[in-house]
C-alpha cells in the first residue's frame, strides 16, 4: 500500500472513530471518577486546507537543544549552527514521519478561542530516527505558535495522533491526553496545566487544580490507552507500513 493511500486510510478511521465516539456504550466511553470521557468529534477548519509545504515552515519554532544525539553519550550542549541545522532539516522535510510517510493532521481548539489549532508528529529518519510530536496554537491572520512538544528516539513506529483531545461533561474545553500526562488549557494563566504541574508545580501551592485534571490524572495512563485505542493502529505506526 502506497504512503498517500495509507494516510487517506488512516484520516477515515479517525474520523469515522470520533464521529461515533459519543455513541453511549461502554466501549465508546471511559468512566473516571465520576467522568464520562468521549473521544471529541472532529472541528471544521479552514485551515485544513492548508498545504502541508506551508504549515512545515512552523516547525522552525522547535527548540532541539534536548534532541538525543548520534552519540548518546555526548552530553556536550548542541551549537547555534547544529541547532539551525536542525530546524532547518525539519523544515525541508516537512510534517513526514522518519520513513517519509505523510504525517497525519489532527485539527482541534484545544482553548475554545474559535481558532484551529493542530497537532502532528514529524520526524528525520536514518538509523537512530527521532520523532518530534507538536501541538501548535492558532493565532489570528492564519499564523500558529508552538505550544508544546516531545519526542521519542530509536522507536520504530510514529504517534500519529501525539495530543488526544477529549470532551468532559461540563468542561467547556477538551482534556489533551499524551502518553506521558493530561492537559488542559488554562484560560486565565494562558498556557497549559497539566498533571506535573498540579501535583509538583508552582499551580498546586498558588491556585486550585482545575477539577477535569484533578479528577482524571491519577488515572492518565488508562485514559490515554483507551483513547489510543479507538485510533488506528492504536495510534502507533509502525515505520514499516510505507509500501
Amino acid at each position: 500500500m502506497k504512503s498517500s493511500t495509507l494516510h487517506t486510510l488512516f484520516l477515515m478511521m479517525l474520523a469515522a472513530g470520533c464521529a461515533t465516539s459519543h455513541a453511549d456504550t461502554t466501549d465508546k466511553s471511559l468512566t473516571v471518577s465520576g467522568k464520562t470521557l468521549t473521544m471529541q468529534a472532529p472541528v471544521s477548519c479552514a485551515q485544513a486546507q492548508r498545504p502541508r509545504k506551508e504549515l512545515a515552515r512552523y516547525l522552525s519554532q522547535y527548540d532541539p537543544s534536548d534532541d538525543p544525539k548520534e552519540d548518546i553519550r555526548d552530553e556536550t550542549p548542541r551549537t547555534k549552527q547544529e541547532i539551525q541545522l536542525i530546524k532547518n532539516s525539519l523544515v525541508d522535510s516537512g510534517f513526514h514521519y522518519p520513513n517519509g510517510q505523510d504525517s497525519v493532521i489532527t485539527w482541534m481548539d484545544f482553548n475554545g478561542d474559535g481558532l484551529c489549532d493542530f497537532t502532528a508528529s514529524a520526524g528525520v529518519g536514518g538509523m537512530k530516527a527521532v520523532d518530534r510530536m507538536f501541538l501548535f496554537q492558532g493565532l489570528p491572520k492564519g499564523e500558529f505558535r508552538l505550544v508544546d512538544a516531545y519526542h521519542t528516539y530509536m522507536e520504530g513506529s510514529s504517534i500519529p495522533v501525539p495530543y488526544i483531545p477529549l470532551s468532559v461533561p461540563g468542561e467547556k474545553l477538551p482534556v489533551l491526553a499524551t502518553p506521558n500526562t493530561l492537559m488542559q488549557w488554562d484560560t486565565e494563566r494562558k498556557q497549559f496545566a497539566t498533571c506535573e504541574s498540579i501535583q509538583y508545580g508552582p499551580q498546586a501551592k498558588q491556585r486550585p487544580a482545575p477539577a477535569a485534571l484533578a479528577a482524571l490524572c491519577p488515572q492518565a495512563q488508562q485514559i490515554y490507552t483507551w483513547a489510543a485505542g479507538h485510533l488506528p493502529h492504536k495510534n502507533d505506526l509502525p515505520y514499516s507500513m510505507t509500501e
